[in-house]
């Protein structure tokens, strides 16, 4: 496949956008690169004030409130790393379009790096989780933590399978980078439209509310919505991350293979687009 044969041929230059973007995320900032720490620390206090304090929303009596925390945090955790690189990659093309117009430059890197970069931010946030995870499991009654849970925390060789979630996200997020960021020079409206399109699906994902809101039968209204999640590929996702880094158990196989089977066809369907339309890149730009 043309393109990513370019990009290996072209994994040096990847690897030097890679370090430049890590670097340029906090420099000049006094905290540097202690921000990646603090930052996901900063989205679950004000999510789980809205959701949990303001909009009363409940993950059941059995569920302590630590745990609950770090359910939220490993969503928020794998959101913030892919609706980040979406949104980049919708108009990375545009912000270099100096390399584009002037040198013969391998564009296709442009989405990969930002992908790249964003996973590698993410461990910082995923390395946290597990933390969280250590620290309740064996220092419970030091932390104050609830002895009742439906399902205690553990850590377990499904880790192991962590790189292969890494991998299917970066297909799934490449796919849709490749693709919005191309049909962006069509369209320049494409950018604003993926910034809210991004922010509907975060809520329409169960990031900071219980999937099981919409499977109750005492709010029917709640169910008319349930195929959501079904169809749902970040939902898939998420919930594999979560069994993973918080219950030790290896991820739902089914709804990991469909998010690979989607994503890889993505990936396929849009890398073939994009570098269709690389050569008209510098005429549209």
């Amino acid at each position: 496949m043309e393109l990513i044969h370019s990009l290996s041929r072209n994994r040096r230059l990847l690897g030097d956008f890679v370090v430049r973007d890590l670097r340029a995320r906090y420099v000049g900032s006094s905290m540097g690169f202690f921000w990646s720490v603090v930052y996901p620390f900063l989205n679950l206090v004000i999510y789980m004030f809205v959701f949990g304090l303001m909009l009363g929303v409940r993950f059941g009596d059995q569920v302590p409130k630590e745990q609950v925390a770090l359910w939220m945090l490993a969503g928020i955790t794998v959101w913030a790393a892919f609706g980040e690189t979406v949104s980049r990659s919708t108009n990375c093309l545009v912000e270099n379009q100096n390399l584009i117009q002037k040198v013969v430059f391998p564009s296709e890197i442009l989405p990969a790096f930002l992908c790249v970069s964003s996973l590698i931010n993410m461990l910082i946030g995923t390395l946290i989780v597990l933390l969280g995870v250590g620290a309740f499991m064996y220092f419970p009654n030091m932390l104050g933590m609830a002895e009742t849970s439906e399902r205690p925390l553990s850590l377990g060789l499904s880790l192991l399978s962590l790189p292969l979630l890494w991998a299917a996200q970066a297909l799934f997020t490449l796919g849709l980078g490749y693709l919005f960021s191309a049909l962006n020079l069509f369209m320049r409206d494409v950018y604003h439209l993926v910034g809210v399109f991004v922010t509907i699906w975060m809520f329409a994902t169960p990031i900071f509310y219980p999937p099981e809101l919409f499977l109750d039968p005492l709010h029917k209204d709640r169910m008319e919505f349930a195929w959501i999640l079904s169809v749902n590929p970040m939902h898939w996702l998420i919930s594999c991350y979560r069994e993973v880094l918080i219950f030790g158990a290896w991820p739902d196989w089914f709804a990991l293979g469909k998010f690979v089977l989607v994503g890889a066809l993505l990936f396929y369907l849009s890398s073939r687009f994009f570098m269709a339309q690389k050569p008209s890149f510098p005429d549209l730009l």
